[in-house]
């Protein structure tokens, strides 16, 4: 009996440890719940930290980027003019160049350039002008007259006028490169607007789409739309030379 009792005691005892044990890993699982449920806050607060740095990131970049192509506001590019042809004088060279091509009788006055250069590096290719109007309307007019002109050439190379914008707008703008021949295949009217965006009018409705995606969707099931070539060229032309700053 004493024997059975002694095993009791000590499985009592045994039970009593065990209890113990458990208990301090409850509360040591209680602790680890309280610290993770703490750090899980914290991981929040940084997501929404990140968040909101990001959305800050984006806004000021963009700023950054509507800066620097207010900054190109009175600026240009020419290409296909031939290596050499402006001399020593790109300005100069320039003053007299645009009023010839475009037609003198469109100048009541002379026009001013503030400065003008190539850009790039020499290749097989002439490199690209960039050029720096004094007067933004005086800008404005030159690739208004360019767009109305058409197809011009000098010294038998074909020459385009282009606005000027920062590398990250051309980009955003170049993506749309897919959707503009599919419209040019489908003869509908369209022009690419500042800062980047398509305008379709089709059949009356004119719809406005932010990304090429958005636009392809539309184009999906669209019928061709029979329209005069000549409308289709306009259009064309309109959507290579708008500046729309």
């Amino acid at each position: 009996m004493n024997h059975i009792d002694k095993k009791t005691a000590n499985i009592q005892t045994t039970l009593t440890k065990i209890e113990s044990s458990l208990n301090a890993l409850s509360e040591q699982v209680e602790e680890m719940e309280a610290r993770v449920s703490a750090n899980e806050d914290d991981i929040k607060d940084a997501h929404n930290r990140v968040d909101k740095m990001e959305k800050l990131t984006t806004q000021l970049k963009d700023k950054i980027d509507d800066l620097e192509n207010r900054s190109r506001r009175s600026n240009f590019r020419i290409l296909n003019i031939p290596e050499q042809a402006e001399g020593r004088d790109a300005v100069g060279f320039l003053e007299k160049f645009i009023p010839q091509i475009l037609g003198n009788d469109n100048f009541t006055s002379h026009i001013t350039l503030e400065r003008a250069h190539r850009v790039g590096k020499k290749s097989d290719r002439p490199r690209p002008f960039i050029s720096k109007f004094l007067n933004f309307r005086d800008k404005e007019k030159v690739l208004r007259l360019a767009r109305s002109r058409g197809e011009m050439s000098y010294e038998n190379k074909k020459i385009s006028f282009f606005p000027d914008y920062s590398a990250d707008l051309q980009r955003r703008r170049d993506k749309f490169h897919d959707v503009k021949q599919r419209l040019r295949e489908k003869e509908i009217e369209y022009a690419l607007m500042y800062p980047a965006q398509l305008r379709i009018r089709h059949q009356g409705s004119i719809k406005i789409f932010s990304t090429p995606a958005e636009a392809q969707r539309y184009l999906k099931d669209l019928p061709s739309e029979n329209s005069p070539s000549s409308i289709l060229q306009m259009n064309w032309r309109y959507d290579l030379w708008q500046s729309g700053i």
